[in-house]
C-alpha cells in the first residue's frame, strides 16, 4: 500500500485538469484506491514547480482505469467505454 504524500508534496493542477479529475470523482468513475494512485503517479511526474496539464491527467487516469478494469463493475465498464472518446480522446 502506498504512503500518503508528504504535506510539503502537493499536486498542482490546471483548471481543466482539475475539472476532468472532478468529473471522474462525482461520476464515480475513481475510488477512493483509484484516486491515491492517480495521485502517486501525479507527484511522480509533477515537473519541479510546474503545474500537471489535461494530457497529463488523461494518460495518468487512463492507465489507473486500466490497470483497475478487471474490478470494475460490467455496467461501469460499459459507461467508461461508451465516454471514452470523450474523456481520453
Amino acid at each position: 500500500m502506498s504512503t500518503p504524500p508528504s504535506p510539503d508534496r502537493l499536486v498542482d493542477l490546471d483548471p481543466a485538469a482539475s475539472t476532468l479529475l472532478d468529473v471522474l470523482v462525482e461520476a464515480g468513475h475513481l475510488d477512493d484506491p483509484m484516486l491515491d494512485q492517480v495521485n502517486d503517479l501525479l507527484l511522480d511526474q509533477q515537473p519541479a514547480g510546474g503545474i500537471i496539464d489535461l494530457q497529463t491527467m488523461r494518460r495518468v487516469v487512463a492507465s489507473v482505469l486500466f490497470d483497475h478494469e478487471h474490478r470494475l463493475e460490467p455496467e461501469l465498464k460499459r459507461i467508461l467505454e461508451a465516454e471514452w472518446g470523450l474523456l481520453f480522446g
